[in-house]
């Protein structure tokens, strides 16, 4: 029996017999670990917080019989207000299915993790509208799965686009005014959005609060993310 204690997001969860659940964690180290919870149902039971979507601990599991079982938890963070919000919950839940699509066995993710959990913190304590966390989580998670677009220069030409151009989703990135795309006009102030927010700290989104470019961004990039990333059809929460 082989034990380990990794840091861990629940991501998933499905309920598992009578009392148990199966939950999909996220870990920075190892990747995705699908473990059961056993007995987390029972009303007393120290683990029954330990098995919800949003939380976030250290997880002490043990591997035995070619499964992982959680044996212990120490929560750092429950995200409990995420819950009680039904639009931060709709918004919360897109992430942890994007999460969910990202997470592989044995694929260390460390800086998705730490951008995961301090864009939960935001959406869980500050006052910033869902929907932009929501276009500054999609953007930092497609930079970290290698799907940043390119927005600095043409997709086609190669020379330096500085104004408006347009949003070619299926080249990667911007193709100036002066070559020839059917692709979506964007914006000199939502492509600067979509080009410098991927490189920023987490933290600078709240710089984007009252910004009149991030909803013409936030729909542009959303159409990004469906072409690149298969989510099998799940609901996604609502654009300005």
């Amino acid at each position: 029996m082989a034990g380990l204690v990794t840091d861990g997001l629940v991501i998933r969860r499905a309920d598992y017999g009578d009392y148990d659940r199966m939950i999909t964690l996220f870990t920075p180290e190892h990747g995705r670990i699908d473990a059961i919870v056993r007995g987390c149902k029972r009303p007393k039971s120290p683990l029954m917080n330990a098995a919800e979507p949003f939380c976030a601990g250290e997880y002490q599991l043990y591997h035995s019989r070619e499964r992982y079982s959680v044996s212990q938890c120490q929560i750092t963070d429950s995200f409990y207000d995420i819950r009680e919000d039904y639009e931060k919950l709709t918004h919360g839940v897109y992430w942890l299915n994007l999460l969910d699509a990202a997470a592989l066995p044995d694929m260390p993710a460390p800086t998705l993790f730490m951008i995961a959990l301090r864009a939960l913190a935001f959406l869980n304590y500050s006052e910033l509208p869902p929907p932009l966390l929501t276009m500054a989580f999609e953007m930092h998670y497609m930079a970290q799965q290698g799907l940043r677009p390119m927005m600095h220069q043409c997709v086609i030409c190669g020379r330096p686009v500085d104004g408006d151009a347009r949003f070619d989703m299926e080249r990667g990135g911007a193709v100036c005014l002066s070559c020839h795309s059917d692709a979506p006009r964007i914006s000199h102030g939502a492509r600067r959005i979509v080009m410098k927010l991927p490189g920023t700290k987490f933290d600078q989104v709240r710089l984007l609060d009252g910004n009149e470019s991030w909803p013409e961004a936030a729909r542009l990039f959303r159409r990004y993310v469906r072409l690149k990333i298969d989510r099998h059809g799940r609901s996604e929460p609502e654009l300005p």
